[in-house]
């Protein structure tokens, strides 16, 4: 190893990067809970809070949204070895029915947060959860779906994300057709973004390269199409590509 190189972490750390030890947990539960109680983890995991209750003779109930940590949960209580304290385990899937908004509303105290937050979306906060790192970052993509196609530049994504393609300008003349273009290309397909400098525009939109699952160039392929200008009202790593695509499109 080279001086000043940082070891890198192995396969196995990194896949153990979201799992906490029995340590911390065991020591607040048996600070703060008797025997007989329960737990609640509202971030379970891979089960650590869970473990350290049943160790301690408390009962457990926990949720998580990742559902790759069921089985790894299981292992780790140990669910199909019987124990001598007789523990029983059940493992639910929560379904929401009825309307949520109008039931809250319903609701004798409501909290209402008196401070205005940031509607601007963090492109590194697009996953929620808790994860299973499998891969490094470079080889991992984010998937999602095309939901709608709300402008030649507007997409909504399946997660209820409205995006604004970079460098990509409507034209009157071709907007419809330019629609038609993007739902026949990646309506209901799987796609993936990238980012530039600037992350936003003045609505706050998420600004966005989409390249489909097999990495097909989107916006490029809008541009090639004809059917869009070019938007050159600020600068993105794109700009000069999408240029002269519009050049050789218009020559």
């Amino acid at each position: 190893m080279r001086e000043g190189d940082a070891p890198k972490p192995t396969k196995e750390q990194k896949e153990r990067s979201a799992m906490t030890t029995e340590e911390l947990p065991h020591r607040f539960i048996k600070m703060f809970a008797f025997r007989g109680d329960t737990v609640l983890d509202p971030f379970m995991g891979s089960g650590t809070t869970s473990l350290a209750a049943k160790n301690l003779e408390r009962n457990s109930v926990g949720y998580e949204i990742n559902p790759e940590f069921i089985e790894i949960a299981k292992q780790k209580l140990n669910t199909k070895q019987p124990d001598f304290m007789g523990t029983e385990y059940e493992f639910l899937h929560d379904t929401v029915k009825g309307d949520v908004a109008a039931a809250i509303e319903q609701l004798p105290y409501q909290f209402k947060d008196p401070h205005k937050l940031d509607k601007k979306t963090d492109p590194r906060k697009l996953t929620f959860g808790s994860r299973i790192e499998k891969e490094s970052e470079a080889e991992r993509e984010e998937f999602f779906t095309v939901k709608e196609i709300l402008s030649p530049e507007k997409v909504r994504l399946s997660n209820g994300l409205t995006v604004k393609l970079i460098g990509i300008k409507s034209e009157p003349f071709t907007h419809d057709k330019a629609v038609g273009y993007l739902t026949e290309k990646i309506k209901g397909k799987r796609i993936f973004l990238k980012y530039d400098k600037l992350k936003h525009d003045e609505e706050n939109l998420l600004l966005c390269y989409l390249y489909l699952e097999n990495k097909t160039f989107v916006n490029a392929h809008l541009v090639k199409s004809g059917l869009v200008g070019i938007d050159s009202s600020y600068e993105y790593k794109q700009k000069v590509k999408f240029l002269t695509l519009l050049g050789k499109v218009n020559g």
